[in-house]
C-alpha cells in the first residue's frame, strides 16, 4: 500500500484542529475587503476581522481562487517524499479551483510520472466538502489505499447534501452565485429563502416566513431526503455550519433531532470567508455526508 497525502482547498472550512488531527493540507483561497489587496484566508486574514468588516462596516468582500502555483508548491513536497496525492476542491460550478488544481496536476505529472495524483471535484462546499474530506482521512487511517478513497468519493459526492438558510439574497446576488435560486425573493414580507447544494448545483428548496420556521423546514427537508431515498440516518455524519450566529447551532440541532433522533453530529463549525463572502451573514445550514462503511455492502 502506497502512502498518500490528503489536500483540500480552503472552501471546505475544515477546522484547524481537524486538519492537524488527520494531517490534511489546506490550500487557502484569497479574500479582498477593498477590491484591491487579496489576503490568504486564515493565513493573512482572520475570520474575526472578516466578519467584523462585513457586518459592522457593510463591506462586500471578493474572493480569488488558489492559483496554479499555490497547488504546485503544496503538492511538490509530498511528491518529492514519494507520496501519492488526493486533493479535494469545491464544486466546479461555484469556482475554478478544480481547474486550477487539475492544471497543477498535469504539470507535475511530467516530473513525477510514477506518482498518482487525484483531483476530486467534490460537488460540494463548506461543511459537506469538509465531511467528505474527513471521511477520506478516516479511510486512510483505517488502512485503505488511495484508489479505494477515490472510488468512495465517486459515490459519496452524489449523496452529499447541504440544506441552508441565508439572511438575505444580497450577497448571492452580488457574487453572481444566485443562479437557480433567483426566483426566491428574500426581501419581500421577511421571507427566508431556503437553498440546497446537491450534485454540485445550488437550487431553491423553499421559503419560510420566519427564521425559526425556516430551520424547521430545513429539518423537514433533511428528513424527506433520507426517507425518499430509503437511506438510513445512521449511515450519515452530520454537522451544522454557521457564519456569525454560532449560538443557533444548539437550537437548530434540537429541531433536527426531533425529526431524526438517530442523527450523529460532529461539532458545529464556523463557515469561512470564502463561502460567507457569497452567502452573507446569518447563514446556517445542515451538512450531511455518507460514511464509507455505508457503501461496503453495496
Amino acid at each position: 500500500m502506497s502512502l498518500f497525502q490528503i489536500f483540500s482547498d480552503g472552501a471546505a472550512d475544515i477546522p484547524n484542529h481537524i486538519a492537524k488531527q488527520y494531517d490534511i493540507c489546506v490550500i487557502p483561497f484569497y479574500i479582498s475587503l477593498d477590491q484591491k489587496i487579496y489576503q490568504k484566508e486564515l493565513v493573512e486574514l482572520s475570520l474575526s476581522i472578516f466578519y467584523q468588516k462585513m457586518i459592522e462596516q457593510n463591506v462586500f468582500p471578493k474572493t480569488s481562487l488558489p492559483p496554479i502555483q499555490d497547488y504546485i508548491e503544496a503538492f511538490t513536497p509530498a511528491l518529492e517524499s514519494g507520496k501519492d496525492i488526493i486533493c479535494f476542491t469545491i464544486t466546479d460550478t461555484l469556482s475554478g479551483s478544480f481547474q486550477s488544481a487539475m492544471t497543477a496536476k498535469q504539470m507535475l505529472e511530467e516530473s513525477y510520472p510514477q506518482r498518482k495524483i487525484y483531483i476530486e471535484n467534490s460537488w460540494a462546499a463548506t461543511g459537506s466538502q469538509y465531511l467528505i474530506v474527513r471521511e477520506a482521512a478516516r479511510m486512510q487511517q483505517a488502512g485503505y489505499d488511495i484508489d479505494a478513497v477515490h472510488d468512495y468519493i465517486q459515490k459519496a459526492k452524489a449523496d452529499s447534501r447541504i440544506f441552508f438558510l441565508v439572511g438575505t439574497l444580497t450577497h448571492l446576488e452580488k457574487g453572481g452565485r444566485i443562479g437557480k435560486v433567483a426566483a426566491l425573493s428574500g426581501s419581500i414580507l421577511n421571507i427566508k429563502p431556503l437553498i440546497v447544494l446537491a450534485n454540485g448545483e445550488i437550487n431553491k428548496a423553499g421559503i419560510a416566513r420566519s427564521r425559526k420556521k425556516a430551520m424547521i423546514k430545513l429539518s423537514e427537508l433533511t428528513k424527506e431526503y433520507i426517507q425518499k431515498n430509503h437511506f438510513s440516518v445512521s449511515d450519515f455524519t452530520f454537522t451544522i455550519g454557521t457564519t456569525n450566529t454560532p449560538e443557533e447551532a444548539i437550537s437548530f440541532s434540537e429541531i433536527l433531532k426531533s425529526d431524526l433522533p438517530d442523527m450523529e453530529f460532529i461539532e458545529p463549525f464556523q463557515i469561512g470567508a470564502t463561502i460567507a463572502t457569497h452567502t452573507g451573514p446569518m447563514t446556517i445550514g445542515i451538512c450531511m455526508n455518507k460514511k464509507f462503511e455505508a457503501y461496503l455492502s453495496q
